[in-house]
């Protein structure tokens, strides 16, 4: 009876997700970083909602259509369900459980995702539909002694844009996650931005479609794009950019 409530909850919730609803159960941070020698690492939840609210908190590699008991990661969330009183925060435990990697792997960091679910309770009696509520964000698994620092991987970025295409390509060189927030190409006093900035995830190369760049082009743009940190905070930085 418990796995098919959180079934019939879950569904709710994807559709209210999808729908963007506004949550009512708070995180306090956008993303969080997990050290992977850490014994475990502490968030706070809080309920912004005039009732009390049933929630559930699971995380996923990706997938936001795995449920939480089909999810297999090497997480463990404590506690994985809490009822919280209208007004209340309540705090939450992550722990990592590390798993044997091969010898030959390149060190890099990884990501996860983190869900809150939150639905108000009802009687077992009512038959009214209850909207869920989920939250998701970035949990980024750190190893330790990764070669360079997480605060030069934005600085290493490498960009090119393509002189066939309306293309900017990126290449991440370094073993950390970055997270573009936008992109602006700027000509002749005119601005081309990127409508969807990727995260770039660590020693790959992303291609950027420029809405409204032609080719051929001449001259030197400038690039102005912005980035989050550990902390969600937003820096931006500027730089010409050529073949």
């Amino acid at each position: 009876m418990h796995r098919v409530f959180w079934k019939c909850v879950f569904a709710l919730a994807l559709a209210a997700y999808m729908a963007m609803a506004q949550a009512e159960i708070v995180i306090d941070r956008t993303r969080l970083v997990y050290p992977a020698t850490a014994r475990g690492v502490t968030l706070n939840l809080r309920n912004e909602a005039d009732s009390p609210r049933l929630v559930q908190v699971w995380i996923d590699e990706g997938d936001p259509l795995v449920t939480p008991e089909l999810s297999d990661v090497p997480f463990t969330v404590t506690p994985p369900i809490l009822r919280m009183e209208a007004g209340k925060a309540h705090a939450l435990r992550v722990i990592y459980h590390p798993v044997p990697r091969p010898a030959m792997v390149d060190p890099q960091e990884g990501v996860y995702w983190l869900n809150v679910l939150g639905i108000r309770p009802t009687d077992a009696a009512s038959h009214q539909l209850q909207l869920a509520f989920r939250m998701r964000i970035k949990l980024f698994l750190r190893p330790t002694a990764l070669p360079g620092r997480v605060e030069d991987a934005v600085a290493a970025l490498q960009w090119q844009l393509a002189d066939d295409r309306p293309v900017l390509r990126v290449r991440n060189a370094s073993a950390f996650h970055v997270t573009l927030s936008s992109v602006v190409l700027s000509l002749e006093g005119v601005e081309y931005r990127h409508e969807n900035p990727p995260m770039l995830a660590p020693r790959s190369t992303a291609e950027l479609m420029m809405t409204g760049w032609v080719i051929p082009w001449r001259g030197t743009p400038t690039l102005r794009f912005t980035t989050l940190d550990d902390y969600g905070a937003t820096h931006e930085r500027t730089l010409r950019i050529g073949r």
